[in-house]
């Protein structure tokens, strides 16, 4: 399969995860709907196996119940926030959070990536975000590859490794598998189990190694709500801003 087909379906694939985690009304489930049955062709063109758990979430996608969710999305996510949404909640990330924040923005401008006005999440360490970067990048991959440019091949895939090691692959496999364990609901625990599967391959293709043990879980249902930095280790060395 040829290195531009493969960067095409990881853009896919990204902004599937992406979309994922828009709030869950009816038109944006089906848009979802109709994303998913697009994706299934890219799927199969990545350079390992994650069918099943597509494919799990794909089905749960078609027979989801809106009313359901949404009340599910919003303890999860927004209230009592038993899996939040963003990066810098996590473990020793919660110690160092401008800094975070600061070196994210400098991925984002260094290739003209930018949130819309109107963008429902403007956390720029939102995984809606980040995702939506990762496939931004695939696509800037694929454009360099179909036009031979080694030197902008090279710059966009530093830079891809570089997010993956140092920000959305970090805490995506921890938040995958808190959603596994905390969510009622179908939907959100394929979804969960999609995530892991997934950055779990793209770190292994690239040879990345990433610290998560200190990701702190986050505290189930039935325990006080407590602060999910709270007994994070010491804080890390500032990540270096662009």
């Amino acid at each position: 399969m040829a290195e531009k087909e493969i960067a095409l379906a990881r853009a896919d694939v990204y902004r599937l995860l992406s979309r994922a985690f828009v709030y869950p009304g009816k038109e944006e489930m089906e848009s979802l709907r109709e994303l998913a049955t697009d994706v299934e062709d890219s799927i199969n063109i990545l350079p390992y196996d994650i069918k099943e758990e597509y494919q799990a979430f794909s089905s749960n996608i078609a027979k989801a119940d809106v009313e359901a969710l949404k009340p599910e999305y919003t303890e999860m996510f927004l209230t009592r926030m038993f899996c939040p949404l963003t990066e810098t909640v996590y473990g020793k990330n919660s110690f160092n959070t401008p800094n975070i924040l600061g070196d994210i923005s400098g991925y984002y401008k260094a290739f003209g990536f930018k949130l819309s006005d109107k963008a429902e999440v403007p956390s720029h360490d939102h995984i809606a975000v980040e995702a939506e970067f990762m496939s931004f990048l695939e696509l800037k991959i694929a454009y360099a590859l179909e036009q031979e440019n080694k030197e902008n091949l090279d710059i966009c895939l530093t830079a891809k490794k570089g997010f993956l090691a140092e920000h959305i692959g970090r805490w995506t496999y921890v938040f995958g598998q808190n959603l596994v364990t905390r969510s009622n609901e179908d939907y959100f625990k394929s979804l969960g189990h999609l995530i892991s599967k997934f950055f779990d391959e793209e770190l292994g293709f690239y040879s990345i190694k990433v610290d998560i043990e200190g990701n702190q879980e986050l505290p189930q249902k039935n325990d006080d709500l407590i602060c999910p930095a709270a007994g994070a280790p010491e804080e890390e060395a500032p990540l270096p801003l662009h």
